[in-house]
C-alpha cells in the first residue's frame, strides 16, 4: 500500500513538473527577444519605444530600459503600433529579427486612410515610436499611485509639512473607475497655515472607443480657509484623445451641483459648469513623466467667478515602484 501511494505521488509529481516546464517553455516562447550588439540577449515583452529608449518588461528583472543604439535586432510576441519618423503614416506590425542593425516589419502600413500589407526590413534606429495597441474591450486592468512627502525644520520657528496623494484606476469592459484622495498640512510652530483634505470618485462609461459619459462626486474639507466645506457632484460627456504606453489625455465637460459651507455655519448651493482635464506623458521608457490634471468650474448663478483646482508636476521613476516627484497645486 505504501509502495502504491509512493508510486502514485511520484506520478503526480512528474505530471506537475511536466506541466510546469511546458508552461514555462511556452511562456518564454511567446515573449519577445532583443539581441544586443555585445552578444547579450534579453527576453521579455516590448512595452514601448520613445526618445531612443526601449522599455522591456521581463519576468526576472521587471522593467528594463535599453538604448536603441545598442540593439542589434529584435522581435515581438505580437503586433505593435510602430512609427518610423514619417508624419502621416504608421505600421500595425510584428517585429521580426533581421540582419545586424535591422528589423523586419511584418504587417500593415496605414497611410492616408489606406492599409497596405508590408514585409520590409528597416534600420532599428529609424523606429521613433513603438506602443502596444490598447484593445477597446479588454480584461480588467488596475493601476495606482501613492505619493508621500514630509519635511521638518527647526530654526527660529518650527516648520512641519506633510503631503499625501493617491490615485487609483480600475478599468473593465466599457467601465472605468477612478478614486483619488489627498491630504495637506503645513504647520509653523502651533499654527496651521494650510490644513485640508479631499476625495473624489469618477465613473466613466465608454460609448465608443473615444467618447464616454462621466459621473463624478467629490468632497473637500478645509480647516484654515473661510470656505471650509465643498461637496460637488455632476455628470456630462467626455473624450479620450489617447491612452497608451506613452501617456493619456482626456477632457470632460460636466454640469454639476455644488454645496458650499462656511466657518460661520452658513451654506449655499449652486449649479455650475466645469471642464476637467487629465494629461500624462512618459519619456525615455517611462523614466520621466510630466502630468497635469484638474478642473475649471464656473457657477451658473450668484456672484462667484471661475474657480480652478488642479496640479501640474514631473516625476523621475527611480524604478518600477519608487518615483521622485515635483509638483505645483
Amino acid at each position: 500500500m505504501v509502495t502504491q501511494r509512493a508510486s502514485r505521488s511520484l506520478t503526480l509529481l512528474y505530471l506537475f513538473l511536466s506541466l510546469f516546464f511546458s508552461f514555462t517553455i511556452a511562456t518564454s516562447a511567446q515573449a519577445g527577444t532583443i539581441w544586443l550588439n555585445n552578444g547579450d540577449r534579453i527576453s521579455g515583452t516590448i512595452q514601448s519605444l520613445d526618445g531612443g529608449k526601449l522599455l522591456v518588461k521581463t519576468e526576472y528583472g521587471g522593467n528594463i530600459r535599453i538604448d536603441v543604439n545598442h540593439v542589434k535586432t529584435l522581435e515581438s510576441d505580437s503586433e505593435l503600433v510602430v512609427k518610423n519618423g514619417e508624419f502621416n503614416n504608421d505600421y500595425r506590425a510584428k517585429l521580426v529579427a533581421a540582419g545586424d542593425g535591422e528589423v523586419t516589419l511584418h504587417g500593415v502600413e496605414r497611410a492616408n486612410g489606406q492599409a497596405t500589407q508590408v514585409n520590409t526590413a528597416v534600420p532599428v534606429t529609424s523606429l521613433t515610436r513603438v506602443v502596444r495597441p490598447t484593445p477597446f474591450l479588454n480584461e480588467a486592468t488596475f493601476k495606482g499611485r501613492f505619493d508621500l512627502a514630509a519635511t521638518r525644520k527647526s530654526a527660529s520657528t518650527k516648520t512641519q509639512d506633510y503631503t499625501l496623494n493617491t490615485f487609483n484606476e480600475l478599468r473593465h469592459g466599457m467601465w472605468r473607475h477612478q478614486l483619488a484622495a489627498d491630504y495637506t498640512r503645513n504647520k509653523e510652530d502651533s499654527t496651521d497655515s494650510t490644513y485640508n483634505y479631499g476625495a473624489g470618485y469618477t465613473l466613466d462609461y465608454f460609448l465608443s472607443e473615444k467618447a464616454f459619459w462621466q459621473g463624478r462626486a467629490s468632497y473637500r474639507r478645509d480647516f484654515v480657509e473661510e470656505l471650509n466645506r465643498q461637496v460637488t457632484y455632476g455628470t456630462g460627456p467626455g473624450y479620450q484623445f489617447w491612452d497608451n504606453e506613452l501617456g493619456a489625455f482626456s477632457l470632460a465637460a460636466l454640469v454639476s451641483r455644488v454645496h458650499y459651507g462656511y466657518t460661520d455655519g452658513s451654506s449655499e448651493n449652486a449649479y455650475a459648469a466645469s471642464l476637467r482635464w487629465d494629461y500624462v506623458r512618459y519619456f525615455y521608457g517611462k523614466e520621466f513623466e510630466l502630468y497635469t490634471r484638474g478642473e475649471v468650474l464656473r457657477p451658473l448663478d450668484g456672484d462667484t467667478k471661475f474657480a480652478i483646482n488642479g496640479e501640474v508636476g514631473a516625476r523621475y521613476n527611480v524604478n518600477s515602484w519608487m518615483p521622485l516627484y515635483l509638483k505645483y497645486a
